[in-house]
């Protein structure tokens, strides 16, 4: 009777856990990351790997969706920008006088037993004057970078590597006791993230600003935190 050889687990099964195949391209890489992690008990690993799944598919949501870049919207802003000045004038001016026309057909698109309770917002919806000084409004803000990354959530210009992979991969290490270089580079951790997504690895520049930026952060923080103590009546 033949007796099966046993076979390897796939290799998307890491201690159990199933990672998303859509996301992790190469998961052969998720080990070099799970040694930065330091000694572990396997339950303990399998959060890990859980926590490593759900930023990779945090990652690949964020990047999906990802707006343009502020210098590629903001001539698309400043031409809509100009169109909307243009028909604005063209209805104040030119156009006035055929208003009660537009206004008349515009109710006439409203089942008679709605128009009196809908025949205002009706009105108001093709008031160009309206809508284009609210959208010129919204439009000037955007084209201040900072209210433009505000409107769309970005996290403070950071790059979507650093806000959804790199940043998080440092809250994990946080959360299970494990520092940046103890066990091993944090560099390599990070490139052998990206490696395991299918993603170039990053500058190790980029990944020294980062830290950088947060211990200044930390230092900003306590700096803050020793002032107020320092100014308590109480001390």
């Amino acid at each position: 009777m033949a007796i099966d050889e046993p076979t390897d687990p796939p290799d998307d099964l890491i201690l159990g856990w199933r990672l998303s195949r859509r996301v992790f391209e190469e998961p052969a890489h998720v080990p070099d990351v799970l040694k930065r992690f330091g000694p572990q008990r396997r339950f303990t690993l399998r959060k890990i790997i859980q926590g490593l799944d759900m930023m990779a598919i945090d990652y690949r949501i964020a990047l999906k969706n990802r707006p343009l870049k502020f210098e590629e919207a903001d001539p698309i802003l400043e031409s809509f920008e100009n169109s909307l000045l243009k028909t604005k004038k063209q209805w104040l001016d030119k156009l006035r006088p055929l208003h009660p026309a537009f206004i008349a057909r515009r109710i006439k698109m409203i089942p008679q037993s709605e128009r009196k309770q809908k025949s205002d917002a009706a009105m108001a919806s093709i008031n160009l004057d309206l809508v284009a000084t609210t959208l010129l409004r919204i439009i000037g803000k955007l084209r201040i970078p900072k209210e433009y990354a505000a409107a769309h959530h970005q996290p403070g210009g950071k790059s979507v590597e650093r806000a959804f992979l790199w940043e998080p991969l440092l809250r994990l290490m946080k959360k299970y006791h494990a520092k940046p270089g103890q066990h091993g580079s944090f560099l390599v951790a990070i490139k052998s993230l990206h490696l395991a997504i299918g993603i170039d690895p990053p500058s190790e520049g980029a990944v020294k600003k980062m830290l950088h930026d947060l211990r200044q952060g930390e230092r900003s923080k306590r700096g803050k935190g020793y002032a107020t103590a320092k100014k308590s009546p109480n001390a």
